[in-house]
């Protein structure tokens, strides 16, 4: 009975240490920097060419994903649910940007092969984009101390981040819902600090 006992607080203590509580989107180290550089190519469906200086003007939910990531694979279809409530919006837009496993190396053809076949599994109709050389994923790196996929951004029209998602957690489609609605009710200008709603 001892040794169950002993067991059992081992295993819990074990599975406490994992569990993180979700971070505040809005408390993270990169909220209220800038992505000075942004050059994203279309991988799959009708993605096109994007550029820093197209987004002026948009709030914009920026995913950091690949297909070799469960996590990644789990919140898709949440983002493209996103994408589908703000379709009427056009100063919204969801940049959905597939990387490969290993960035040692481009090759630009599997990774969209990857992608396309995974949006075909999934039964989603998603453009999606790549980084070329990796520049978005480097300046992540060195501005918002990037951790790890999935990474989601939420920035406002002026190209500030205001909120950042590490990893997926049942739900935080909602928190993202919300935030990209509150951003989008801001004029271009102003400053929102309300909080999330309980």
């Amino acid at each position: 009975m001892t040794i169950l006992a002993l067991c059992f607080l081992g295993g819990y203590l074990y599975l406490s240490r994992l569990y993180v509580p979700p971070e505040n989107p809005e408390s993270h180290a990169g909220v209220g920097q800038s992505i000075e550089y942004l050059n994203l190519q279309p991988l799959t469906g009708d993605a096109r060419a994007v550029t820093r200086a197209d987004l002026e003007g948009r709030v914009v939910l920026l995913n950091i994903w690949g297909t070799w990531c469960p996590p990644c694979r789990t919140e898709l279809p949440h983002l493209a649910a996103l994408r589908g409530r703000f379709a009427g919006q056009e100063d919204f837009q969801l940049l959905a940007v597939s990387y490969p496993a290993s960035q040692d190396r481009e090759d630009v053809d599997s990774l969209r092969t990857e992608t396309s076949q995974l949006l075909n599994h999934l039964n989603l109709d998603l453009p999606t984009y790549y980084d070329p050389n990796y520049s978005l994923l480097y300046n992540l790196e060195e501005t918002i101390d990037f951790r790890g996929f999935p990474t989601t951004l939420l920035l406002d029209r002026r190209g500030v981040i205001r909120a950042v998602w590490v990893g997926y957690r049942p739900g935080v489609e909602t928190e993202m819902e919300w935030h990209i609605s509150r951003l989008l009710g801001e004029t271009p200008s102003a400053d929102s600090d309300s909080s999330v709603p309980e």
